[in-house]
């Protein structure tokens, strides 16, 4: 196998996904399942799979609502419960068995959930600009919205690239960047987020016992350091890396660090399970 995509049928829609397998055909392989952020879209994930995928089958899909996925009915009522069950559905139906759960910004909130309601089918965590509660950022989601309504998913994205990158991202990623947000619907964004800001999932934090990677920016207005630094006292088994710099969209404008520090991590895991198997 070296690349595959399809379409997975789910309560009330389909996920797109996507395969990228370039490991040595005989050798065992575990699988990478990647999820993406609010208003993104597997593309969001190309610049990680050359470093991921010689090593890993890595599996990347669309929320619902994004990308390629299912568009959901105007008066569609969010729940993290279901995101995580369309994972569930996801890793089931591709028979991957557990996977070491990669989520950036919202896909890192849903891995939470994910990770304390199947905690069997995750062998390891790695959240990249992630946070239990969406509504401790330093910024104002309502005028997110409102910011969104008036010009729209592109737009909005657009505008508010000094939250989201550093003052040396090139122009040519700032455009792409929005180009790929504008695949996703403005009502699905608008009604996302506020749901997403919703949540508060520190009382789960504790009960993780899974290895976990928190990867952030120093200076990230959306998930901030204080917040990464409470996450990783609350998660048992939780590192952080840190990086010297602004903005919140680091797998974005960093790929290639991002991608490495997380092959790392998981190899350090794998390493891990392979020295408790016992020897006959």
């Amino acid at each position: 196998m070296d690349e595959m995509e399809g379409r997975l049928a789910v309560p009330g829609g389909e996920l797109y996904y996507r395969v990228d397998d370039f490991t040595d055909p005989w050798r065992p392989r575990q699988t990478i399942l990647l999820v993406h952020s609010a208003a993104g879209n597997v593309e969001r994930w190309r610049c990680w799979i050359p470093t991921l995928a010689r090593r890993y089958r890595v599996v990347r899909f669309d929320l619902r609502g994004h990308g390629r996925s299912s568009t959901p009915p105007p008066d569609y009522q969010w729940s993290i419960a279901r995101l995580a069950r369309d994972i569930r559905d996801l890793i089931d139906a591709l028979g991957t068995g557990p996977v070491h759960y990669v989520g950036n910004s919202a896909g890192g909130i849903i891995g939470l959930q994910f990770v304390h309601d199947e905690p069997e089918y995750v062998r390891s965590l790695t959240l990249i600009g992630a946070t239990p509660q969406l509504s401790r950022a330093k910024v104002s989601l309502a005028e997110w919205i409102e910011r969104t309504e008036r010009l729209g998913v592109r737009g909005f994205f657009r505008s508010d690239a000094a939250t989201r990158f550093s003052p040396q991202a090139a122009p040519g990623l700032l455009e792409w960047f929005a180009d790929e947000t504008a695949k996703t619907p403005q009502p699905v964004v608008t009604s996302f987020i506020p749901y997403m800001n919703s949540l508060d999932l520190w009382p789960l934090l504790s009960e993780i016992e899974t290895p976990t990677l928190l990867v952030a920016a120093e200076d990230d207005q959306i998930t901030p350091v204080e917040v990464q630094l409470e996450m990783q006292a609350a998660i048992p088994l939780a590192r952080l890396i840190l990086y010297p710099t602004s903005g919140h969209n680091i797998g974005d404008e960093f790929p290639d660090r991002c991608a490495a520090d997380t092959l790392a991590f998981i190899d350090e895991i794998v390493a891990g399970e392979r020295a408790e198997v016992p020897r006959e």
